[in-house]
C-alpha cells in the first residue's frame, strides 16, 4: 500500500460533526440527515485509546452523504516510512473526525492495519490532569490532606491511574506548581538568614531605622513562605480560598513594613516627617486586607475557581502546552485593583526623595535612588512577564525552551510565575541593598 486518499469536509463541519451527536451531510443544499456516527457505539476508552467495536459499526446505519465540492482531500503517502502504528493513528483520527460514510471506510482500514486496535497508542494530545492531587476516589480531609498537598506538589505527584499522555515537561511526577514552591521556600530561608545574620553583626538596632530594617528583612522572609504555602495547597479549592488571602494579606504587609524602613532610611528615623505620611502606608494596606478578605467571605470558591491554560500550539500540534495548566481562584473583576494598588504601595517611597536628597546628601541619595528605581521597574517588569507576556510559557509549549524544564529529574518547569517568583526575590534584594548602603554611610 503506497497511499491512502481520503475525502473529508471542512475544518467548520468536521467541528461541527464532532460536537454533535449525529453527522450531517456535507451537501451544503441537502437537508440534516440523522447519520450516526460509527464511533458513538464504541467501547470506552482504554488508556487513552478508543478501540473498534465491530459490531457497533455493523449496525450503524450508513447511508451514502454526497460529498460536495467543498470538501478536501487527504492523502497519507508512503505507508511503509511511518509503519503500520502511524497509520492506523490516522486512520483512526479520520474516523473519530469524518460523517459515517468516511468513518466507516477508515475504520476497516485500520482494522487491517492493527488487527488489535486495543493496543494501539494514546492520542498525544490527550494529557492527564497532573495538577490535581490525590486520589478523587478516597478524599483525605484536614492535615492529612495538606500533607498529601505538600508531597504532591513539592516532591512527587502520582497520577498513574489518570487516563492521558503524560507530559513531556512535568515528566511521569512533576507539577506545575512545583517550581513556584521551592523558588519562595528557599528564598523565605535565604532572607531569614540575612536577617539573622544582621542582628547578630548590627548592635547598635536601638535605632529606628536599623530595627525597622530587621523587621523588613523577617517580612519579607515571612512572605515568601507565605507564597510557597499558597502554592503548596493551589491544587485544592477549599485549601487555595484560606492560603491565597494569607499570601496577598502577607503581601501587603510586606511591602507596608519594607517601604516604612525605606522612608525611615531615608529620613533617619523620620526626621522632621509628618505623621499622616508615616500612617498613610498602613492604613491603605489594612483597607485593602479588609476589603479583599470582605470579598473573599462573600464569594463561593466555585465562582473564582477557574482553569489557566497556554493556548500556544507545539510543534506536535497539540495545544493547551503539552499538559501544562493550572486552577486557582482568581480576581475576575479586580485583578486590575489588586495588581495597581500593589505597585503604588510599592512606589509610595518616591514621595520622599526629596527628603532624601537633603538628608542623606546627594551622593548617597542617588545611589541609593538608583537601587529603588531599579527594584521597582524589576517588580513592573516581573508583573508583566507573569500576567501579560506570560513568558516563556508559550516558548516551553513550543519546544523551543525545553531546557527550563526538568520532567526526568525534578519534575519542575520554569513558567511565567516562577519566574515571577525569582524576578520579586531580585527586586526584594535591591531594596535590601538601598536600605544597607544607605545605613552604612548614616
Amino acid at each position: 500500500m503506497k497511499s491512502i486518499t481520503f475525502n473529508l469536509p471542512p475544518l467548520k463541519e468536521r467541528q461541527a460533526v464532532s460536537a454533535l451527536a449525529s453527522a450531517y451531510c456535507q451537501d451544503r443544499d441537502c437537508a440534516v440527515s440523522t447519520l450516526p456516527h460509527g464511533l458513538h457505539n464504541a467501547v470506552p476508552l482504554v488508556r487513552g485509546v478508543r478501540p473498534i467495536d465491530a459490531s457497533a459499526l455493523a449496525a450503524a446505519p450508513l447511508r451514502a452523504s454526497p460529498l460536495s465540492s467543498s470538501t478536501f482531500t487527504f492523502t497519507l503517502s508512503r505507508v511503509g516510512a511511518v509503519g503500520a502504528a502511524g497509520a492506523g493513528a490516522v486512520l483512526g483520527g479520520v474516523a473519530m473526525l469524518s460523517p459515517a460514510p468516511v468513518s466507516a471506510a477508515a475504520l476497516r482500514l485500520q482494522r487491517q492495519l492493527l488487527p488489535d486496535s486495543a493496543t494501539a497508542p494514546e492520542e498525544p494530545c490527550e494529557y492527564r490532569d497532573q495538577y490535581s492531587v490525590g486520589d478523587e476516589q478516597n478524599p483525605k480531609t484536614g492535615c492529612s490532606r495538606f500533607c498529601e498537598l505538600f508531597h504532591g506538589v513539592a516532591f512527587s505527584n502520582d497520577v498513574s491511574r489518570r487516563v492521558g499522555t503524560i507530559s513531556s515537561l512535568l515528566g511521569p511526577t512533576g507539577h506545575y506548581e512545583r517550581m513556584s514552591f521551592w523558588t519562595h521556600f528557599l528564598g523565605a530561608f535565604v532572607f531569614a538568614a540575612y536577617a539573622i545574620v544582621r542582628q547578630i553583626l548590627v548592635r547598635h538596632d536601638v535605632r529606628l531605622a536599623d530595627g525597622l530594617t530587621s523587621a523588613a528583612a523577617w517580612t519579607i522572609s515571612a512572605v515568601f513562605l507565605t507564597s510557597s504555602l499558597y502554592h503548596c495547597t493551589a491544587p485544592d479549592l477549599n485549601f487555595a480560598m484560606v492560603t491565597r488571602v494569607l499570601d496577598y494579606a502577607a503581601i501587603y504587609i510586606g511591602i507596608t513594613v519594607t517601604t516604612t524602613a525605606d522612608i525611615a532610611v531615608a529620613t533617619r528615623g523620620f526626621v522632621n516627617v509628618p505623621a499622616q505620611t508615616i500612617v498613610d502606608l498602613p492604613a491603605s494596606a489594612l483597607i485593602l486586607i479588609v476589603f479583599f478578605v470582605w470579598r473573599r467571605s462573600r464569594l463561593p470558591g466555585e465562582s473564582t475557581w477557574t482553569k489557566h491554560e497556554i493556548t500556544s500550539r507545539s510543534k506536535d500540534g497539540c495545544l493547551l502546552g503539552r499538559g501544562l495548566f493550572s486552577y486557582g481562584h482568581r480576581d475576575l473583576a479586580h485583578i486590575q485593583m489588586r495588581q495597581s494598588t500593589s505597585l503604588l504601595l510599592f512606589g509610595a517611597y518616591f514621595m520622599v526623595v526629596p527628603a532624601a536628597m537633603e538628608v542623606l546628601g546627594h551622593g548617597v541619595a542617588r545611589v541609593v535612588l538608583a537601587l529603588q528605581v531599579s527594584a521597582f521597574v524589576t517588580v513592573a517588569l516581573g508583573m508583566a512577564i507573569d500576567r501579560v507576556f506570560e513568558f516563556p510559557d508559550g516558548n516551553l509549549v513550543e519546544g523551543s525552551m525545553t531546557c527550563l524544564a526538568c520532567p526526568n529529574t525534578c519534575g519542575a518547569v520554569l513558567n511565567s510565575h516562577a519566574l515571577w517568583h525569582l524576578v520579586a526575590m531580585v527586586s526584594a534584594g535591591l531594596t535590601v541593598a538601598s536600605r544597607e548602603y544607605a545605613l552604612a554611610y548614616s
